[in-house]
């Protein structure tokens, strides 16, 4: 039902620009309607979000080591896919040292 970038002359990258943009302003929205103040028993907004960034630290699993993905998988001319990984893997450790 949706069309895709293409049809409009736009790249294909553009749709996940607005997938983006649009899941931000849906959780602005969320966020802007939660309660500030808690009334009296339950817990306040702020230990229920440093409840939910605990859990998730507690959830982050440790750095891959690039070495080790370097030997199993070596960057050679016939193995593309390896340079990729390799890449990957050191993105998503930026990425793992971002959420620490």
């Amino acid at each position: 039902m949706v069309p895709h970038p293409e049809a409009f002359g736009l790249h294909e990258n553009a749709e996940i620009t607005t997938n983006q943009t649009a899941t931000r302003e849906i959780l602005t929205n969320v966020l802007s309607v939660q309660p500030r103040t808690s009334s009296g028993g339950g817990k306040s907004r702020e230990e229920i979000i440093q409840e939910i960034t605990k859990a998730i630290e507690d959830k982050t699993p440790p750095d891959i080591d690039i070495d080790e993905v370097i030997e199993k998988y070596p960057t050679a001319y016939n193995e593309s896919m390896n340079t990729v990984l390799t890449q990957e893997v050191i993105r998503y450790n930026r990425l793992l040292v971002l959420m620490a």
